[in-house]
C-alpha cells in the first residue's frame, strides 16, 4: 500500500481563520509555504508516495488557498527528491485542457517524473461559475442537472483531450464542446513546420497540434480522481486507469464502490482484487495520547469540516443508508464516531486502522491534513508517530 499525505492548503489557526479574511494576509502565506516545505521534506525522507493539493480559487476567508495546485506542487518538487508531487485534484470543466496538459508536463519535467494528476468536476459555484463561463450553461448553477450534466460532459472530453496531448506527439480531436485545431487555420511557417516537425497539409492548414515539452520520457502520469461517491464515476475512472479515491466511511456503502471498482475494471478486461486499485482518505491526527489528539483534531479538521463543508453535501462521507447528508449530526463527535477523523495514540490509532483496512482494502491511502490548524511542532510531532509507530504496521513502503 502507497501511503500519500494529501495537504489541504489552510491559512492560519483557528483563532486566525475566525479573526476573518486570512486568505488575504501574507504572513500567513508565506508561513504556510515555509512549514508545507518542512511537511514535505519529512515525506520525501520517509517513503512516502506523494503529496497533493486541491484546487479551489476566491478563498478569502483562508480555508483552502490553494489556487493553482500545480504551482505548489512545483515548489514542492523543488525541495524535495523522492516524493511524487501532484493535484487531488484539478477540476477540469473550468480549465483550458490544453493548459492543463502543458502545465502538468513542464511539472512532470522540472521534477523529471514525478508529478501524478488527479482531475475532478467541481462543487463550488462560486468559482466554478466564474472561471467556466466560456462555456455555455456552467455559468448558472440553478438548474441542477442540467448543470451536472454539463460538468461531467466537459469532464470527460477534457480528459480525453488531456491524455491526447499525453500520448501522441501531434493530435487532432472533434468531440462536442472542443475542435482541435479548428478548421482552416492557415500556418505562415508550414514549410517550416513540415521540415522541422509534423501538423500541417500541403496547402499549410494546420491539421494537428502537440504539446512541448512532453511528460517526462513521455509517460502517463500516475491519474486519480478525488473524491467518488457515485459508483458511476469509479466505473468511468477505472475504465480510463485511474485510481478513485473514496472518502465514504460507512462500510456497506464502501464495499459497494469497491465492487463498482471491479466491475468497471473487468469492463476494461482488467481482472482486479476487491480494493485493488482504489484510493482512500481519512482525516488522521496522532499525538502522544487520545486526549491530546482528539483536541488536535476538533480545532483542525472538524472545525473546518462541520462549518465550511457540510453545507456543499460533503457529509455524504459519514452518512449511513437512508440518512440525508444535509441533516445528519454535523459536529466533532459525528465525524469521529463515524471514522472520517482517526485521531489518538499510536495504539489507538493502529486499531483504527487495522479495522479500516479489513474492511475497505485500497492500494492507495491519502492522510487528510489541514495544514496550519495543526500547529507545525505538533503536525512534525504526528508525523513522526505515525511514520514510526503506525504505518509500518501496514505497508513496506514508509521507512
Amino acid at each position: 500500500m502507497e501511503v500519500g499525505f494529501f495537504a489541504m492548503p489552510t491559512i492560519g489557526s483557528r483563532s486566525e481563520i475566525e479573526g476573518r479574511m486570512a486568505g488575504k494576509r501574507t504572513d500567513l502565506y508565506q508561513r504556510m509555504l515555509k512549514n508545507l516545505v518542512q511537511t514535505a521534506q519529512y515525506l520525501d525522507e520517509h517513503g512516502y508516495y506523494g503529496m497533493g493539493f486541491t484546487e479551489h480559487h476566491f478563498h478569502v476567508e483562508g480555508e483552502e488557498v490553494s489556487t493553482n495546485p500545480i504551482m505548489l506542487d512545483l515548489y514542492m518538487g523543488l525541495h524535495t527528491k523522492r516524493i511524487k508531487v501532484g493535484q487531488l485534484g484539478n477540476v477540469l470543466p473550468s480549465q483550458n485542457p490544453i493548459r492543463v496538459a502543458e502545465d502538468i508536463a513542464m511539472l512532470d519535467q522540472m521534477t523529471q517524473g514525478r508529478a501524478f494528476a488527479g482531475f475532478a468536476r467541481g462543487y463550488q459555484a462560486r468559482w466554478v461559475n466564474v472561471l467556466g463561463q466560456q462555456h455555455k450553461g456552467q455559468e448558472n448553477s440553478n438548474d441542477t442537472e442540467t448543470y451536472e450534466n454539463l460538468k461531467r460532459e466537459l469532464h470527460e472530453e477534457h480528459f480525453d483531450i488531456v491524455m491526447k496531448a499525453w500520448g501522441n506527439d501531434t493530435f487532432s480531436h472533434q468531440g462536442k464542446h472542443w475542435k482541435i485545431p479548428p478548421a482552416d487555420i492557415h500556418w505562415p511557417a508550414h514549410e517550416v513546420t513540415r521540415e522541422f516537425g509534423q501538423g500541417v497539409d500541403a496547402k499549410g492548414i494546420v491539421t494537428e497540434v502537440g504539446i512541448a515539452p512532453p511528460t517526462y520520457n513521455k509517460r502517463i502520469p500516475d491519474l486519480f480522481q478525488p473524491f467518488s461517491f457515485s459508483e458511476k464515476s469509479i466505473k468511468w475512472a477505472m475504465g480510463k486507469n485511474m485510481v478513485p479515491i473514496s472518502i465514504v466511511c460507512d462500510v456497506e456503502t464502501a464495499q459497494a464502490q469497491l465492487r463498482a471498482a471491479q466491475a468497471g475494471a473487468a469492463e476494461a478486461g482488467l481482472k482486479l482484487k476487491l480494493g485493488e486499485r482504489m484510493g482512500m482518505t481519512r482525516d488522521i491526527v496522532v499525538a502522544d495520547t487520545d486526549a491530546e489528539a482528539q483536541e488536535l483534531a476538533r480545532n483542525a479538521g472538524a472545525f473546518l469540516w462541520t462549518k465550511f463543508f457540510q453545507p456543499f453535501g460533503f457529509n455524504a462521507a459519514i452518512t449511513r443508508p437512508g440518512e440525508d447528508p444535509f441533516t445528519v449530526e454535523n459536529t466533532f463527535e459525528s465525524i469521529h464516531d463515524r471514522g472520517l477523523i482517526i485521531c489518538g495514540s499510536p495504539d489507538t490509532v493502529n486499531r483504527k486502522l487495522e479495522k479500516l483496512f479489513k474492511d475497505i482494502p485500497c492500494d492507495y491511502f491519502w492522510t487528510m491534513t489541514y495544514q496550519e490548524l495543526i500547529p507545525q511542532k505538533n503536525l512534525m510531532r504526528h508525523l513522526e508517530l505515525l511514520t514510526t509507530k503506525v504505518l509500518p504496521n501496514f505497508t513496506s513502503k514508509i521507512k
